[in-house]
């Protein structure tokens, strides 16, 4: 034992000093696995945060994308109602100034289009069916008005499309429906709706009840709807069963018109023409004609409604009314019911078109 003590006393430094290493020891590792630990927590969080910011950066992405073409229809939209009503008061008026500070582009046909028309005296009980368009700021619009015929008591119930934009200064404006295929695609997947298919047989039941009231109202549609102004595409069966069987060549478009799988206005929508296409025609029909369109790179075949078609050799554009009978000539729209404003008589229209 007095060895032992001897041994203790004259270790004790060393003793003390190993106790004291290994206390510094274990607080090292201590600090070490704290700020190790945390460091991880951290990096946790901060991944956390980077996902939850791409989630809201994936939420606003979506929630600022182009609304759906099946969006539904909105009745009498203010600015819009006051819009198309300033239109058709200018288009009535042939006051070409008006209408060149509130159609985008105007142009000299249209102002000759306009002036040129006779028929249309008036446009009453002008109401909007619109929905959001495939941008910010755009619509698609459906205007309803009863058309004041020159000489004609009865007005005729009419339904007209027009693709309203707004311009940089923040107004609307009407705008050109075939400034692009996406436009001229959203618009007729839109009109294709059924909301838009209701109304649209809701106007033609009412422009039948106008006509059968009325038989000059009648006399005059039937004869726009088959004089040179062009034809409808309400035919009989026995128009439908008829046909020219010329194919081959060329024929250009008269306005954005859909291409279909089968001659059938029911058909699926393969594409959609820009005014102005050139098509490749494999066969021609009367009412629907079978056609190649090539649109950058890709070869799209089916079927579109003849009347849209310019042909080299009879050099028949025809009207942009799709639904009802007549039409008369005027800028900007596209009529699918009733009597008109459709441009193709002048050339073409460019917000407006086949539906």
């Amino acid at each position: 034992m007095d060895n032992f003590r001897e041994w203790l006393s004259d270790n004790l430094r060393y003793i003390l000093l190993g106790i004291a290493v290994c206390l510094v020891v274990v607080i090292v590792v201590c600090v070490v696995r704290l700020v190790g630990g945390s460091s991880r927590n951290s990096k946790k969080t901060d991944a956390q945060a980077v996902e939850q910011v791409t989630e809201a950066s994936q939420n606003t992405a979506a929630s600022s994308t182009a609304p759906e073409a099946s969006s539904s229809l909105k009745k009498d939209d203010a600015s819009i109602l006051e819009l198309v009503k300033k239109y058709y008061t200018a288009v009535a008026a042939k006051d070409t100034a008006t209408l060149a500070t509130i159609v985008s582009p105007w142009t000299d046909d249209m102002q000759s289009s306009i002036l040129s028309n006779t028929m249309i005296e008036s446009y009453d009980n002008i109401s909007t069916y619109s929905k959001a368009g495939p941008s910010d700021g755009t619509y698609v619009v459906y205007a309803y008005y009863d058309g004041k015929i020159k000489d004609i008591s009865t007005e005729a119930p009419s339904l007209a499309l027009l693709y309203v934009v707004t311009d940089d200064s923040g107004s609307l404006v009407v705008g050109d429906r075939n400034a692009s295929t996406e436009v001229a695609d959203f618009i007729s997947k839109a009109t294709a709706a059924s909301d838009v298919q209701a109304l649209k047989n809701d106007v033609n039941q009412k422009l039948l009840e106008a006509e059968n009231s009325d038989p000059d109202l009648k006399a005059f549609l039937d004869s726009q709807s088959s004089g040179a102004l062009g034809e409808t595409e309400s035919v009989t069966e026995a128009d439908n069963s008829s046909s020219n069987s010329a194919s081959g060549g060329t024929a250009t478009t008269t306005a954005g018109v859909n291409i279909r799988a089968k001659a059938s206005a029911d058909a699926q929508i393969v594409a959609v023409t820009y005014a102005g296409a050139e098509v490749k025609v494999i066969e021609r029909g009367d009412q629907w004609t079978h056609i190649n369109f090539d649109y950058q790179g890709t070869t799209y075949d089916g079927y579109v409604s003849t009347q849209y078609l310019q042909f080299g050799d009879s050099g028949t554009a025809q009207t942009d009314q799709t639904s009802g009978s007549g039409s008369a000539s005027a800028a900007q729209t596209g009529q699918t019911s009733g009597t008109g404003t459709s441009g193709a008589a002048s050339g073409g229209s460019t917000s407006g078109g086949a539906v």
